[in-house]
């Protein structure tokens, strides 16, 4: 039987990690930052994600959280209390990643003390050993894809905690963690595209798509639903060039990587805006910097892993720069005359 939280280190900083989660062991209310630690850091820790396209459920059911630090003992998070999912003490929980999209976010841990310091690691266990715990629902598919993990949790990156408040995001990049195999039809979920990002200097990004970009160039104009297969995709730095802007890959592609392909930072699928009927797209959380964005209508075809050799941008004028500064919420308007960045 599971404990609470296994807290196998003195508890000093107050952490929350955001998908929602409650309990602790450190021997003070985890659910509070009122412990007398001036010193303390209060973290929060969020879920969110990137909406891919032809997907109306991506869960997964989280079993543990656990944050790692060199020369001590591994912090263990296995009870979660979520009021959002109303859920007391649970062994575990599932959350649809689909539901916390751009800056949306779910608060997984919340307020928990930690000792101040660097955490070298984040390991996330989920289970996926049946389509019952972690799956993806296909849109107009009413079958369960069974979701699968390979080694049964996610190794994220490490984090600083100071003194004072902090907010943490984990950022899912569904178009890039998110791998399909026809031959066991399942999903494969690896981190590339997942970060964590700090809340406090994370820029946003977002801004309208012109419908008319949606087919009105060769191939994209002979689409029979002209609102699939268009993404906006997002590289690190500016000055890049046109011809080496490449669709999502990983250094496992089974098709040969061109020597200066750039793979994208983080990709956006379009949603449309109910109050306006304008399409629209968003990165909620992404690090201060100087970025190239890049609309294709042409991107049904792209894998996960493997090189496809997409035309990006497309229409071909439809790249553009923009520098964000820490917490700007940055916009970019992409049009069929030009964009407005």
């Amino acid at each position: 039987m599971k404990h609470a939280i296994k807290i196998l280190l003195p508890c000093l900083l107050p952490l929350a990690l955001l998908f929602p989660l409650g309990g602790c062991s450190c021997g003070f209310d985890c659910n509070s930052n009122d412990n007398g630690n001036t010193d303390a850091a209060l973290l929060s820790l969020g879920l969110s994600d990137s909406l891919p396209e032809d997907l109306s459920e991506v869960v997964i059911e989280v079993d543990t959280i656990t944050l790692r630090r060199s020369g001590v003992e591994d912090i263990v998070i296995d009870t979660f209390t979520i009021a959002a999912l109303n859920l007391v003490d649970a062994e575990s929980f599932q959350v649809n990643l689909l539901n916390y999209q751009g800056v949306k976010q779910l608060l997984a841990i919340e307020n928990l003390e930690l000792a101040p310091g660097f955490y070298n690691e984040i390991a996330i266990t989920i289970l996926n050993s049946s389509v019952n715990e972690s799956y993806v629902q296909q849109a107009n598919n009413d079958t369960r894809k069974a979701l699968k993990v390979t080694t049964g949790f996610l190794n994220l990156p490490g984090i600083e905690l100071e003194s004072g408040s902090q907010t943490f995001t984990v950022e899912f990049g569904l178009a890039q963690a998110l791998e399909y195999t026809a031959s066991t039809d399942t999903y494969l979920m690896t981190t590339n595209g997942v970060r964590i990002e700090n809340n406090t200097t994370a820029a946003r990004l977002s801004g309208t798509v012109d419908s008319a970009l949606f087919n009105s160039v060769t191939p994209c104009s002979q689409k029979t639903v002209p609102t699939k297969g268009n993404r906006v995709y997002l590289y690190d730095g500016t000055g890049l060039l046109e011809e080496n802007l490449a669709d999502v890959f990983t250094s496992q592609s089974a098709n040969t990587i061109p020597d200066n392909a750039i793979a994208p930072f983080a990709v956006a699928s379009m949603v449309i805006d109910d109050f306006t009927d304008n399409w629209k797209y968003s990165f909620g959380f992404v690090p201060a910097g100087r970025y190239t964005i890049a609309f294709a209508c042409d991107t049904e075809a792209d894998n996960a892993v493997n090189y496809d050799g997409l035309t990006i941008p497309l229409p071909i004028d439809q790249k553009y720069e923009i520098t964000l500064s820490e917490a700007q919420n940055g916009v970019c308007n992409l049009g069929e005359t030009g964009g407005s960045c």
